[in-house]
């Protein structure tokens, strides 16, 4: 694979997650696990995971009955590692802001996290999240539990 192609890989990778966060910050949540591949999965690194696209668009559907949510996700900081023309894995830092109710609110980090990803490239010729693994880094002192309940939604 040549810088050209890995350059275009980058590209399309870092829209995907700039999609990713997109959806989530602007009430899409529901159309996420469309990103993932059929069997993708999502969890954390504490043990809780969703695995396939009907539990992952769950549990945003009942994160979603909470009620309204302001959220802005930065992802920064990709690094790639080709593992062929069609599947990368890759790890990215996210920093979350977001609360519960209409904004304006503090401007104040909920936390840091890392992302460790594998990336397919479908037959489509669309990439998707095979696996979003998430660790938590950082911790606001005040940070409440987290709104997302992986593994808790049938799979």
């Amino acid at each position: 694979m040549d810088r050209v192609e890995k350059a275009l890989i980058r590209a399309e990778l870092e829209q995907l997650n700039a999609e990713f966060a997109y959806l989530i910050d602007h009430d899409k949540s529901e159309q996420v696990a469309d990103l993932f591949t059929e069997k993708g999965s999502y969890g954390r690194s504490s043990g809780e995971r969703s695995t396939g696209r009907a539990a992952i668009r769950a549990a945003y559907a009942v994160r979603a009955q909470r009620g309204t949510r302001t959220a802005r996700h930065i992802f920064t900081n990709l690094r790639l590692a080709y593992d062929g023309l069609d599947r990368v894995r890759g790890t990215t830092l996210l920093i979350l802001f977001a609360e519960d109710g209409p904004p304006p609110h503090r401007a104040e980090p909920n936390l840091v996290s890392e992302y460790e990803d594998i990336y397919e490239r479908g037959p489509d010729d669309v990439w998707r999240y095979a696996s979003r693994l998430v660790t938590p880094l950082f911790l606001h002192p005040d940070s409440k539990p987290l709104v997302l309940p992986l593994g808790k939604t049938g799979a």
